[in-house]
């Protein structure tokens, strides 16, 4: 600043007056900065005159001419959010932990809508970067580097940047799985070289990264993997090659699974055909072991050491060693078996694995029809509906709702409770009035009804799942208000976080609706 213009600025008098003491100081002369000085009392407006001034005359000194080059452009996402929505934001990440899933939900609303946050909330968000969801990288990360950058620190570098070699093990695990989802081949071609030096727990990290982009070009690294010094080593190569279809282990465990099980087929005197399953237990073996199936402690101290095996071997067999026979009769006849644990469950984690169709479909259907008495020598019990459960949520989301929505016009309450702990993460609109819609029916049942509705402890947990409408939550604020007086806590604490739930997330999506020249918010 120069000597003319600190003449000119109010430092000086100001500085005069704050010597000479609040009573006897000679009165300011008006400038920009002496107005913006709303103190009544004497000494505390002199204090607020003498830190305005000081700023003032401070500004500016000492900096060469570079001080006054322009910062580069600003990368912005997209233009501002409604002011409703940025309030929502901050209000949410004041709160901490607890908010998390909603902060997910309120950076997924903006990237799908194409806004991001306004600058003022840019020291909160720098400040919890490091805790937010991945989706706020794509709406808000750019313009927080560019913030870090403006004030001379360095953006920390994102894993696709990252050296993999360098780090603890957990972040070389990010940058390598980054570095595979760029080039798997060439992350794999980088890894070989250097794997046998790498430590245990670098090693098990590293082969774990394979997952991503995991294809049949990796199987010699991971075969030869299963001779690894080190047991996570292995484990982490076992659980990764069931995944490869053709590979030398895929063929070990399908003979495996063929040698165990078959289908023995009759042909009845007066026509048709009967079909029986011919299970042979495995035995064990260093080979077995190899390849991760070896018997536990609790199977071998309950004496069902060879029928875990069997169990394991199907668990990672591929699909197309049973396809002698329909996927239906595989599962009808393990349900009937005096061996029904092991293969069914064995069938079942390889269908898990896989979500082959044809098999999601038949499991959905055979244990529906085994809990309805439909499946002859198969008892009708809980650990059936469990099955049931379990195997409706391998079927996409619009079957599992379609199939439920079905469940909720046949009234059958004990099945709905039990299915509607797995399914869809998020339930559609049309699934969603349904489930409202049964649950109202419900609640204004009898009192046995109300007590069925509220054991599983299912009903709190939708609220994260429902869809977040308007609609949704008035239909979920009404049945908690039809609920009866002296109703159990049970069922009206979970009544009561669905509706708050469901009424924040349709308040998060209500504040992104732009403004309307009245002041409201746009419908729709």
């Amino acid at each position: 600043m120069e000597a003319a213009d600190r003449a000119t600025d109010g430092w000086e008098p100001t500085l005069a007056a704050a010597l000479l003491g609040a009573e006897r100081a000679p009165l300011s002369q008006p400038n920009p900065l002496t107005a913006l000085v709303m103190e009544s009392d004497p000494a505390a407006a002199l204090l607020a005159r003498l830190a305005a001034e000081g700023v003032h005359h401070l500004a500016g000194t000492e900096l060469g001419p570079e001080a006054l080059a322009p910062t580069e452009p600003r990368d912005a996402f997209g233009p501002e959010c409604p002011p409703a929505a940025a309030t929502r934001l901050y209000g949410l990440l004041t709160e901490g932990i607890s908010a998390r899933t909603r902060i997910k939900e309120w950076f997924e609303l903006a990237a799908a809508t194409g806004v991001r946050p306004p600058a003022w909330l840019f020291q909160v968000l720098t400040q919890q970067r490091d805790s937010l969801p991945a989706t706020a990288s794509s709406v808000i990360g750019a313009e927080l580097d560019w913030l870090a950058r403006a004030c001379g620190e360095t953006p920390t570098e994102t894993s696709e940047a990252a050296d993999w070699t360098e780090g603890t093990v957990a972040e070389r695990r990010a940058a390598f799985t980054a570095f595979r989802a760029r080039d798997p081949e060439g992350a794999r071609a980088a890894l070989e070289p250097v794997f046998r030096k790498e430590k245990a727990d670098a090693r098990e990290a590293l082969v774990h990264a394979l997952a991503t982009g995991l294809s049949p070009a990796d199987e010699p690294f991971l075969e030869a993997c299963l001779d690894d010094r080190a047991g996570g080593v292995r484990l982490a190569a076992q659980h990764l090659l069931p995944g490869l279809p053709g590979s030398r282990y895929a063929e070990r465990m399908a003979a495996r699974a063929r040698a165990a099980l078959s289908v023995e087929s009759k042909r009845k005197l007066l026509g048709g055909t009967t079909h029986s399953l011919v299970v042979t237990l495995p035995e064990e073996s260093p080979d077995l072991v190899r390849d991760g199936v070896e018997i536990n402690s609790w199977e071998r101290r309950g004496g069902g050491a060879r029928a875990g095996l069997l169990r394991a071997i199907l668990a990672r067999a591929p699909l197309q060693s049973f396809a002698a026979h329909p996927p239906r009769l595989w599962i009808e006849l393990a349900l009937r078996s005096e061996w029904a644990d092991p293969v069914f469950h064995g069938l079942f984690s390889a269908a898990k694995r896989t979500l082959d169709p044809a098999w999601a479909e038949a499991m959905a259907d055979i244990t529906a029809e085994a809990y309805e008495g439909k499946v002859s020598g198969v008892r009708r019990t809980n650990e059936v509906l469990g099955m049931w459960a379990e195997a409706l949520d391998l079927l996409p989301d619009a079957a599992w709702e379609a199939r439920v929505a079905a469940l909720i016009r046949a009234r059958k309450i004990e099945v709905v409770l039990a299915v509607l702990g797995q399914g869809p993460e998020h339930f559609s609109e049309d699934f969603s009035a349904t489930l409202l819609d049964w649950l109202a029916f419900v609640t204004r049942g009898s009192d046995a009804l109300r007590r069925d509705l509220a054991k599983p402890w299912v009903i709190a947990r939708l609220g994260d799942r429902l869809w977040p409408s308007d609609d949704s939550a008035a239909s979920a604020a009404a049945i908690l208000a039809r609920l009866p007086e002296g109703e159990g806590d049970r069922l009206h604490t979970q009544l009561t976080g669905l509706t708050s739930v469901l009424d924040l997330r349709a308040a998060i999506r209500r504040d992104f609706r732009p403004e309307t020249t009245t002041g409201g918010t746009a419908q729709g």
